[in-house]
């Protein structure tokens, strides 16, 4: 599906044509790269096992990405929404296969550069490299200070951490995904959102 300009994330434009500069034409290069896919809601875009060949931008919509403990249960990492980029950057660049799911929470909407692609325009845009180093510096950052959380924070804590940095999580995803996440039972979730409701 050919990508029209005009339904692309304004953060995706302002993010390449101003902070990294891109000319009209490197833009356009860039963006002529890209396919448009659609993937139903429950549909995943990767599963583990699978190798990650792409990187996607998630242009509508939300997924979670998680992986599955020695016993089966599903961990969700993170819970992803617009302007986010998708993938499993260990699979992506050793080609082994991916450890995680993507999956979408909604019919969502993705930007998809294939690595063969991405490569090749790195040689004729230099600056994809400097946003692709500022992205992995920036993910590095989020995935330790996920782990600090779960190490230092209470299940209360990091709930509100969740809702200051997403505040409408509970409108676009089901309480026993945010459960899972926060690493608590749905039980203990609503005990404790109506504990805070109280509060105030």
């Amino acid at each position: 599906m050919d990508i029209d300009l005009k339904n692309i994330n304004p953060k995706f434009t302002e993010l390449f044509r101003e902070t990294f500069a891109f000319t009209e034409e490197e833009f356009a290069l860039f963006l002529s790269c890209f396919t448009v896919k659609i993937i139903p809601k429950k549909k995943y875009y990767l599963r583990a096992g699978e190798c990650c060949r792409s990187k996607a931008y998630l242009n509508k919509g939300c997924v979670r990405n998680f992986v599955l403990d020695e016993k089966g249960h599903e961990r969700i990492l993170f819970f992803a929404f617009e302007d986010w980029w998708l993938g499993d950057f260990d699979s992506y660049y050793s080609g082994k296969p991916a450890t995680n799911f993507v999956q979408m929470m909604e019919d969502s909407e993705l930007l998809i550069i294939s690595k063969e692609n991405f490569q090749k325009l790195e040689l004729e845009i230099p600056k994809l490299k400097q946003w692709y180093t500022f992205k992995m510096l920036r993910s590095a950052s989020a995935a330790r200070n996920r782990i600090e959380e779960m190490k230092t924070l209470s299940a209360e804590e990091r709930y509100l951490n969740l809702l200051e940095k997403q505040p409408h999580i509970c409108q676009r995803i089901p309480q026993q995904y945010i459960a899972s996440y926060l690493n608590i039972e749905p039980q203990s979730l609503s005990r404790m959102r109506n504990r805070l409701k109280n509060k105030h």
